[in-house]
């Protein structure tokens, strides 16, 4: 059995959770949006706790099972915890890690998917950066004998549409790239698996027709968006008054962006990245994991929680 990190699941029982929004409500496709955030101090957010919480996840996130399961044996504690951190690009100039710390929480700490591929686990320097998905994991359908394969990918913006718009738009790239995304995970297996019960079962769950197995896999995204609310209209209010304005005001955000949505996921575009031309193709019928939470002061805070999960 392939284990999912315990302090992932701790970190989101230290987040609140809000409420479920659906894209396309009623319809066969139809994609839930899991919406939480960071626990209140007062009128503000507690970012501290925040932070606290995201730090006892960085090992998981950022080492192979293999690497911590050895340090563990060498009781090296502070060694484990010093290569899990440098694993991060420096803070000041990064924008995308925390997503990806945060995506991998919720996919390990509530739905209870196992990564199975860490590009974090892959990088020699704080430097590199690899493309295409965030991560990789895999969880088994409520009521069904059929699996699904996660591909990854984490966005924050302050606005939350052009984060959604941002977000289809690398997984029409990535979807190029599932085939090379698979290759990497067949090469890494012995790194991330410690026996050969779980090895055997995710070759079966990369290569169904090629083991001739039963399995039944189907791909599918996990998507986080963090995105920014200004809670300034909300300061004068007694803390019992904010609380409750501030979680009304998160729903009335995302619930007027639903229809902008929909529409960026069903509909296609020409867009260009780092100077190539790409076709965004309509991403109706794919299965999406879906995870929002709102921050305010979203690059001031994004900058402040990367640093102190890093240094």
């Amino acid at each position: 059995m392939i284990s999912i990190s315990q302090k992932a699941i701790d970190a989101v029982k230290s987040f609140e959770f809000l409420k479920d929004l659906e894209l396309f409500e009623g319809q066969g496709n139809s994609t839930t949006m899991h919406i939480f955030m960071p626990r209140l101090n007062g009128r503000e957010f507690d970012f501290e706790d925040f932070q606290a919480n995201l730090l006892e996840v960085v090992v998981d996130f950022s080492l192979s099972r293999s690497t911590v399961k050895k340090y563990e044996a060498d009781r090296k504690w502070q060694q484990m915890s010093k290569e899990a951190r440098q694993k991060f690009r420096d803070y000041t100039s990064n924008t995308g890690e925390l997503g990806e710390l945060i995506l991998y929480t919720f996919l390990e700490g509530h739905l209870s998917a196992p990564q199975i591929l860490s590009k974090m686990s892959l990088k020699t320097t704080s430097g590199d950066y690899t493309k295409k998905s965030d991560r990789i994991h895999f969880v088994k359908e409520d009521n069904s004998e059929r699996y699904h394969l996660i591909f990854g990918e984490a966005k924050m913006y302050q606005d939350i549409s052009s984060a959604f718009k941002n977000a289809f738009q690398s997984i029409s790239i990535h979807q190029d790239g599932k085939d090379f995304e698979k290759s990497l995970i067949s090469s890494q297996i012995d790194s991330e698996l410690m026996n050969d019960e779980d090895k055997q079962f995710v070759t079966d769950i990369l290569y169904p027709s090629r083991t001739k197995t039963d399995v039944k896999v189907s791909d599918a995204f996990g998507i986080f968006i963090g995105f920014e609310i200004d809670d300034a209209r909300g300061k004068t209010l007694s803390e019992d008054e904010y609380e409750s304005w501030v979680k009304n005001e998160i729903g009335s955000i995302i619930q007027k962006r639903i229809k902008t949505i929909e529409r960026y996921l069903s509909d296609e575009w020409d867009f260009t990245e780092n100077s190539k031309t790409y076709h965004k193709t309509s991403l109706i019928g794919k299965y999406f994991y879906v995870y929002l939470m709102p921050f305010t002061n979203l690059n001031e805070n994004r900058k402040r929680i990367t640093k102190g999960v890093t240094e």
